[in-house]
């Protein structure tokens, strides 16, 4: 072969290489720039449980929320959000409609089957199992934190807590310190012919009682259970609180304070029954505080007329 067909050789070949190696650049360029935004793209995350997305929001990750269930009304932010049922009762084709990332749930999200089929979608999802009380709210607030990589927000939110409830407490304290008898309470969540569905042990009620040294009648039961009248008539509570879905007015608080297993208590005679927010009575939230000062005053409520019928029954007997 001559050198001049060697030359022409040589320069055919180099040429060739140099389109490959452009197209090489190319592709590199058009394809994996998207990886890398895929890879640094904010999570697109559902939150399934008004506790779980309150935490999510106080941490300052509220926009990733793309979509939450139904009991998450708090922050108004989260209000807005598309909503996708209850947290218990999950669609597969709901969730995966929104296209997200990450489902972060509390322990009763489901169903399990719904869960199951999200995640083979390619979807991370985690649910959250805590004990309902104050320790148990911290503990959900330094496992959201890691999980969306805001621990040190999470470390300061819940000495947030922390000092908040203790001047709850405080407060409390300072208000009975002349009355030595503990107040009793009860809490319900619902009212219908079955009877009357109050709080009882291992539950967020149970812990702001507890909390604030009151005495919960309902821990007679496990969780969110029927309490015989008979049962609430022999404990006869000071006062009683309802969450707030099922207390809508003054013939709704008028009905609670004549029920047959309320009307002849402490609490029903001078009808002392307070409607309080689901989501800080019945869920654990950063409001933890909230909560105990909304109880704390009630409680103050039996305390005053106890000490004004004190007072009167000392005089009688002089």
């Amino acid at each position: 072969m001559s050198q001049h067909a060697l030359s022409l050789s040589s320069i055919a070949a180099k040429a060739i290489s140099a389109v490959m190696v452009g197209w090489s650049l190319f592709a590199v360029g058009a394809f994996s720039a998207p990886l890398d935004e895929t890879q640094t793209a904010s999570p697109r995350i559902v939150t399934a449980g008004g506790s779980i997305t309150e935490i999510v929001f106080a941490l300052g990750r509220g926009d990733w929320v793309i979509a939450t269930d139904s009991t998450s009304m708090y922050p108004k932010e989260a209000a807005s959000l598309t909503k996708l049922g209850y947290f218990r009762q999950l669609s597969t084709e709901g969730v995966l409609a929104q296209q997200p990332t990450m489902l972060l749930g509390a322990e009763a999200t489901g169903p399990s089957v719904a869960l199951e089929q999200i995640a083979h979608a390619g979807v991370e999802v985690t649910t959250f199992n805590v004990d309902k009380n104050l320790s148990g709210l911290k503990r959900l607030v330094l496992d959201i934190g890691e999980k969306l990589s805001a621990s040190d927000k999470a470390i300061a939110l819940v000495h947030d807590i922390e000092k908040n409830v203790k001047q709850q407490k405080a407060r409390y304290a300072d208000k009975t310190l002349a009355f030595n008898t503990p107040i009793k309470a009860l809490f319900v969540v619902a009212n219908n012919d079955r009877g009357i569905t109050v709080a009882g042990k291992n539950t967020v009620p149970q812990a702001l009682f507890d909390t604030l040294g009151i005495v919960n009648i309902g821990a007679l039961v496990e969780g969110y259970k029927v309490m015989s009248a008979e049962s609430v008539l022999m404990q006869n509570p000071d006062i009683v609180i309802a969450a707030g879905h099922m207390l809508h007015g003054k013939s709704a608080k008028d009905a609670l304070c004549t029920h047959h297993a309320l009307a002849a208590t402490f609490a029903g005679i001078h009808c002392l029954v307070e409607a309080m927010d689901s989501s800080i009575s019945l869920g654990l939230s950063p409001r933890f505080h909230v909560a105990l000062q909304r109880v704390a005053e009630h409680a103050e409520k039996a305390i005053e007329i106890k000490q004004t019928q004190n007072t009167a029954n000392s005089r009688t007997s002089l």
